[in-house]
């Protein structure tokens, strides 16, 4: 057994280059796979990294056959100079390499342990939900009863364990989330039993533990944890029959702080959140078969073979063939603040309605006037019938400080505090409007029409260009920068705490450095936004006119947002 150090010393060594073959192989099936399904995806991760760990078996076990069928000659007769330093140095590699196994064991040990302190801890669901669970097991094919267990330390559903599994349920989600949406993620996490997905991610972690010295092996089981998410959510989609449902789940969770997790837990936050969330909403369109793959690669390689020669320019891509970044809202302006200069454009020039977005026009001529802050407003009878609303904070008779009537108007979006704080301007609602057409002239607005305060009448109309203009005069009041920048806020109606959520459900959330913004939405102008945010080292003007609904007004700020993470300077005009 002299050899055996040597033969494994030598079997991680080849590994590095052979590992690295894989790696190329399965970076191109990925590539050609990309429209498929993410099972098939998936599938390819799995057997490359199965491959990973046989490769230096398969080359361990020969080498000791080899040793044990011949002796090995003498290092000074048999072997070159550097490999006989090689040889030399094994014992040392070996011994790192198992100090390496050694460290990642504990880990996934200690992993093991939390894991194991979770199901420990965990209580019981009601009956209710543990019946709403199982329903939904029978519907996706599990024969087998998986126990609902609640556990406060957790911000997401989680499945434990692979021959008596358990979901864990946030207890916090139990009363915060809507039945649905909890139903949506419970279906998700049950997607991973039915595919024993928390025994291959153990398998998973065994296999980096032993290989954990190699990139491509971290970078295969990344993209393995990525496609299992996917895969997921794409059983359980069918399974609920509606995978817009499953979207919006994903969107809320994305919205609350993650607790800390080892990665043996299968959560239903895995992965990319965004990049489900638009997948589930619009799923890429698959290829015809896998198989013409190969067959396209090969035909491609054929036509560079034989086109004419002659060298051309590295970037010589016309504008209409640069791919395009699609986005459901119907007129679209991005404005990089810095140099003034539009970044991206869509219908920009035409005139729709724009709802509340017209409360950051009224909010400039309200604190133009210098008015008493602190002092008390009384809502009147003719301000609760300033655009009907659901959820409205303000009643007949409830009285509010100026400044919390502000805030309520911008953050909520509360139509009857915009409209008494247009009763109250000095000279009444009148004096209001020729101030509002005033503070429209005074910006250079000729394209805007505003005929009321509060945004519900549909003859209040502008461009997304001129709206990028009102976004930049209502940055310069700080006022309307802290009350639109906030996620949440406490205010006293008549006395009594009231808690303000902000309408734009972006504000606060992770990977968001919002500045200002407000939202919009009414039957004659879809879901809009406007608003100023931090991208890199620039502040960015985002205007988004009548999407569908909140869920793709979201998801486009989200594109535009990557877009401008990852595209280059000379790319982002082409990007609409």
């Amino acid at each position: 057994m002299a050899w055996a150090v040597p033969a494994l010393g030598w079997a991680l060594l080849h590994f590095v280059w052979q590992g690295l073959i894989v790696g190329a192989v399965a970076a191109l099936l990925l590539r050609l796979l990309r429209r498929a399904s993410p099972r098939r995806r998936y599938a390819v991760c799995a057997l490359a990294l199965f491959m990973c760990l046989c490769i230096p078996l398969i080359h361990l076990t020969w080498s000791l056959i080899q040793a044990g069928d011949s002796p090995p000659s003498p290092l000074s007769m048999a072997l070159p100079a550097w490999r006989r330093e090689l040889l030399v140095r094994m014992p040392a590699l070996v011994v790192a390499w198992s100090l390496g196994v050694g460290l990642m064991t504990l880990r996934l040990s200690l992993g093991l342990v939390w894991v194991s302190r979770l199901r420990r801890h965990g209580v019981f669901a009601p009956e209710l939900w543990q019946d709403r669970l199982d329903a939904l097991a029978l519907r996706m094919g599990l024969r087998r009863r998986v126990p609902l267990k609640l556990h406060a330390a957790l911000s997401s559903p989680v499945t434990l364990g692979f021959w008596r599994p358990i979901v864990l349920l946030p207890a916090a989600l139990l009363t915060g989330m809507p039945v649905a949406m909890l139903e949506a993620l419970l279906a998700h996490e049950l997607a991973h039993v039915r595919r024993w997905d928390y025994l291959l991610n153990l398998l998973q972690s065994l296999v980096e533990a032993l290989l954990f010295f190699h990139p491509v092996v971290w970078w295969l089981s990344t993209r393995m944890r990525i496609e299992r998410e996917h895969v997921a959510d794409e059983l359980a989609a069918q399974a609920l029959n509606d995978p817009g449902r499953l979207a919006l789940a994903l969107h809320e969770l994305s919205l609350q702080a993650p607790a800390p997790q080892p990665g043996l837990i299968l959560s239903a936050r895995g992965g990319p959140l965004f990049r489900r969330i638009e997948r589930l909403l619009a799923p890429p369109p698959e290829t015809a078969s896998w198989k013409l793959a190969l067959p396209a690669l090969l035909l491609a390689c054929a036509a560079l073979s034989i086109q004419s020669p002659g060298p051309k320019p590295a970037h010589d891509v016309s504008a209409a063939n640069r791919p395009r970044l699609s986005v459901n809202a119907r007129h679209v302006l991005v404005l990089d603040e810095n140099g003034g200069k539009i970044l991206m454009s869509k219908d920009a020039d035409i005139v729709v309605p724009i709802a509340s977005l017209t409360k950051l026009l009224t909010a400039m001529v309200v604190l133009d006037a210098g008015l008493d802050p602190a002092e008390k407003l009384r809502i009147a009878s003719g301000d609760m019938d300033a655009g009907a609303q659901d959820g409205a904070l303000l009643s007949a008779g409830s009285e509010v400080p100026r400044a919390t009537a502000l805030r309520m108007a911008l953050m909520s979006s509360e139509n009857r505090a915009a409209a008494m704080l247009a009763r109250t301007y000095p000279g009444g609602g009148e004096a209001f409007a020729q101030a509002l057409r005033a503070k429209i002239r005074s910006l250079g607005l000729t394209r805007t029409t505003i005929t009321d305060p509060t945004g519900a009448a549909p003859s209040n109309t502008s461009t997304a260009t001129e709206l990028a203009m009102i976004v930049a005069a209502a940055a310069r009041y700080p006022e309307i920068a802290e009350f639109t920048s906030n996620r949440q806020a406490e205010v006293a109606v008549n006395g009594l705490a009231r808690e303000l959520r902000n309408t734009n459900p972006l504000v606060g959330g992770k990977g968001w450095n919002i500045l200002l913004s407000k939202t919009g939405s009414s039957s004659a102008a879809g879901r809009c936004l406007t608003m100023r945010m931090r991208s890199g080292d620039r502040n960015v003007t985002v205007v988004l006119l009548h999407a569908e609904d909140s869920e793709q007004r979201s998801l486009d700020a989200g594109r535009i947002r990557d877009s401008l993470a990852h595209a280059g300077e000379s790319q982002l005009h082409t990007l609409f």
